[in-house]
């Protein structure tokens, strides 16, 4: 079998994008010689890895089974060229981290402008996703380091980046708008807007807690569409306190009258040492404000 690394890394790409144009555009490569890598490597196999749609490209049962595979060539490939440099002396490289919407709006923003100052030969890479994601990414290899919820999964290593807890959000001419704290039990009193991050509802977690079983006016995967809809008068909501932080919405903020603690932190496989890029950007991360 041809074991061309671009073969391998086009494979990859297209897989995560669902795009052979895409991937093309990722790779700074014509869309005609990502079609052609692709087709030469599904030669090679002797099966189709994608199913070709006007939409885009997705995985065939057997694509998917060769792309953990693909993606350890890439991942070992890489790792042994960002070696190589660090021994040379040189910083290059990729570092790619999975992160949640709140610590990639209020914390990497000036984790990644040191970084940059720090390691310009380095290219970083963000793929937002939500926690369960994030944990199969760090453990497939799609990404070095990733946003975890403490304690992190089995087999991961990690450093705390942030924190914080949980406020309620209510607009400004709410009735309690004005009062110091904001209890559990009021929220039975309005609509509800819901946040939710894919397979895990930290905020539902919150109300089961506190025996609070509510079904939602609305539920939303992201802050600030919790705030939009807040602000808009159609309910109430509990977002992370970070997420307070320059915020444009005209909205009101109250601490929940229970205790809440939400610690994240940058997580990695305990069985891998880190790349020199990696390994770079989690000492800025580290640093402190």
């Amino acid at each position: 079998m041809d074991g061309g690394l671009q073969k391998y890394r086009a494979f990859v790409v297209a897989a995560d994008t669902g795009s052979i144009a895409r991937a093309a555009e990722r790779l700074d490569y014509s869309v005609s010689s990502i079609s052609r890598m692709v087709a030469d490597l599904e030669t090679a196999c002797g099966f189709p890895l994608f199913t070709r749609s006007k939409t885009g490209v997705s995985l065939t049962p057997d694509g998917l089974r060769l792309l953990v595979r693909a993606r350890a060539i890439v991942s070992e490939c890489d790792r042994f060229s960002d070696e190589a440099a660090s021994i040379a002396g040189a910083e290059v490289g990729t570092v790619r981290v999975g992160t949640i919407a709140s610590v990639a709006t209020h914390i990497l923003p000036r984790v990644l402008q040191r970084f940059r100052l720090d390691h310009p030969g380095v290219v970083c890479e963000l793929l937002m996703g939500d926690y369960a994601e994030i944990e199969a990414w760090i453990a497939e290899g799609r990404v070095e380091l990733g946003t975890v919820r403490l304690p992190a999964p089995p087999g991961f290593d990690s450093s705390l980046v942030a924190s914080d807890g949980y406020v309620a959000v209510v607009p400004k001419a709410h009735s309690r708008a004005n009062d110091g704290i904001f209890p559990m039990a009021a929220f039975a009193g309005d609509p509800f807007i819901a946040l939710e991050h894919g397979s895990v509802s930290e905020v539902a977690d919150l109300l089961a807690a506190n025996d609070m079983h509510i079904v939602p006016a609305y539920t939303v995967w992201d802050d600030y569409a919790v705030m939009a809809l807040v602000e808009a008068g159609l309910g109430l909501g509990i977002v992370p306190s970070i997420m307070t932080r320059r915020c444009a919405y005209d909205v009101a903020f109250l601490p929940l009258d229970v205790p809440t603690r939400r610690r994240i932190a940058m997580a990695w496989r305990a069985d891998r040492s880190l790349t020199p890029a990696a390994a770079s950007f989690l000492a800025t991360l580290e640093q402190p404000t």
